[in-house]
């Protein structure tokens, strides 16, 4: 199979699976509910889990010295 065969046919499907994708209506229902608050604030607003605080670590100005 010559190179232009293959990228012609390989553009023609995708070409074919993205008009599907985009003309294919998806309900809402399908899509998971987004929340307001971060992942960190919901993790330790659950009870019983304990959240370690994370400190920034002091790094020289330059390290190639």
């Amino acid at each position: 199979m010559n190179t232009r065969r293959f990228v012609s046919g390989s553009s023609v499907i995708l070409a074919g699976w993205l008009g599907a994708t985009f003309f294919n209506e998806v309900p809402a229902q399908r899509y998971p509910k987004l929340d307001k608050k971060p992942a960190t604030a919901a993790v330790a607003s659950e009870p019983g889990l304990l959240v370690a605080e994370v400190k920034p670590v002091a790094s020289p100005v330059s390290v190639s010295r």
